[in-house]
């Protein structure tokens, strides 16, 4: 019976060796950061163990890390991305009010700081300051202090346990994202800009999220300029919002009740959620292909010795720097100290070709062979007209170099794969091209596994009567 395309990929993950699945994601300490990717509390004035760091941005432009602290007074800070070490303050002066003066921070992507207090009633007032980069706010350089960049009601019981920034680039507004209580309504959460104008809208009583609990309180990050993912206690929500609407796009379970601060980036071209777990420091990678089955990537946890509890839940995560598919990230949970881990994914999807094909035949990819793409498809061409229909020959193991078939009376054609898969119909041929879908699904046991592929044809210009194509090589990952 032929194979389906379901059982197909079944098969494949089944001739997978253990060796093979070791090779996914990674996350390792930045071992020039701190001590071996952790700076321990203690380590610098401004980060003890009395529950005054609790927010920190990354500066995307200088490549340092911004922290509030309450110790010894209100500080912002301002330390090196890869070492940890403490490159000054910015003036702080004029800052007041609010139940915390300064608690979370944000960078835009023109490098300009924001840092917001806690407001813990409606009135308020949430205030965000601004210095419009470090050079121009550090004491030992411009030592200019902030500005105020939102000073109003946030629309929200209780703002800014967390809070995000987005925007600064492409002519893209910055606004920022701060999480409210339950106090009065349901889970809730507010936008809001960042240009003095205090312009801002709550979304109150969310549907689709819980009433006992705030689904937007501890955790908070945005996706892009209209969503973003909260989380409280419950599980984490993708949300997006528009005019004075939001909706729940998706939910998923993060594996431990203590994960909430989190960070989304899209790294390799994988849509990726780091996370920390506020009670082990543990820090966790998301891939959110399909959010609402996201596949846990990698832990990692650079700390040591026994950490200083942390009440409140709460902390900051922040990916930093992106090259292809290796970025850095930090995170931390507060009275824990900051960790600095270098991620990478592997292995990467392919789909080379290789060898000729007879009568013109060819096969190529729609797309990569990327796990959880459900587009994927293969592409037969330049099929005869004869021929009707076309099939793709599919083998564990590829033929580089052919293996000649003029004894089987198909003079100058080639076996690219060894054809012990199957053969299996592809779609209609319409002007010569056929199409062949495989959605791969969303499985981490598919990763590193490999599939050759051939098209075959009817064909006049063999004796057999059949042509066969060049060789594609899929192999399954990020």
């Amino acid at each position: 019976m032929t194979m389906t395309r379901t059982s197909l990929l079944a098969a494949v993950a089944a001739l997978l060796v253990a060796p093979s699945i070791l090779a996914q994601a990674t996350l390792t300490p930045l071992t020039t950061f701190g001590t071996n990717g952790w700076l321990a509390p203690l380590s610098i004035p401004q980060l003890g163990t009395a529950n005054n760091e609790r927010g920190f941005a990354y500066n995307p432009v200088t490549n340092n890390l911004v922290l509030v602290s309450r110790t010894g007074g209100t500080n912002v800070r301002v330390l090196d991305g890869n070492s940890g070490a403490d490159l000054g303050g910015l003036n702080v002066t004029g800052i007041t009010g609010g139940t915390l003066a300064v608690n979370m921070a944000g960078v835009a992507d023109d490098g300009s700081i924001y840092v917001a207090n806690l407001a813990t009633t409606v009135a308020g007032p949430f205030k965000v300051y601004k210095w419009d980069s470090e050079a121009l706010g550090l004491t030992t350089g411009g030592n200019t202090p902030p500005s105020v960049a939102f000073n109003a009601s946030a629309g929200v019981t209780r703002a800014g346990d967390s809070f995000a920034v987005q925007g600064g680039s492409g002519g893209n507004p910055i606004q920022f994202a701060a999480g409210g209580t339950n106090n009065v309504s349901a889970s809730n959460f507010a936008i809001g800009t960042l240009d003095g104008s205090n312009a801002v809208t709550a979304y109150l009583s969310v549907p689709g999220t819980v009433t006992t609990s705030n689904d937007y309180r501890l955790g908070l990050t945005f996706v892009d300029n209209d969503t973003i993912i909260g989380r409280g206690d419950n599980p984490a929500r993708i949300t997006t919002f528009s005019g004075g609407t939001a909706t729940v796009d998706a939910s998923f379970a993060t594996g431990s009740a203590a994960r909430r601060a989190m960070d989304y980036a899209v790294i390799g071209g994988r849509p990726l959620l780091a996370m920390i777990d506020t009670n082990s420091s543990q820090v966790v990678v998301f891939d959110l292909t399909v959010p609402n089955a996201p596949l846990q990537l990698v832990t990692a946890n650079a700390t040591s010795g026994t950490l200083a509890a942390n009440g409140n839940g709460t902390g900051a995560v922040q990916w930093g720097g992106i090259s292809g598919t290796v970025a850095t990230l930090y995170a931390m949970s507060s009275n824990q100290g900051i960790q600095a881990f270098t991620f990478s994914l592997a292995p990467l999807a392919s789909a080379p070709t290789y060898g000729t094909g007879c009568d013109g035949l060819t096969i190529g990819t729609n797309g990569l062979p990327s796990i959880g793409n459900a587009g994927f498809q293969l592409v037969v061409s330049n099929i005869p007209v004869i021929s009707p229909v076309a099939y793709v020959a599919f083998g564990t193991t590829a033929i580089p170099f052919g293996f000649d078939l003029t004894p089987f009376d198909m003079a100058g054609c080639f076996a690219y794969n060894a054809l012990d898969i199957d053969l299996i119909p592809s779609g209609p041929v319409v002007g010569g091209t056929s199409l062949f879908p495989l959605s791969i699904p969303n499985s981490l046991g598919l990763l590193n596994a490999s599939i050759a592929a051939q098209g075959v044809s009817l064909s006049l210009t063999t004796v057999l009567g059949l042509a066969t194509s060049n060789g594609v090589n899929m192999v399954f990952g990020f």
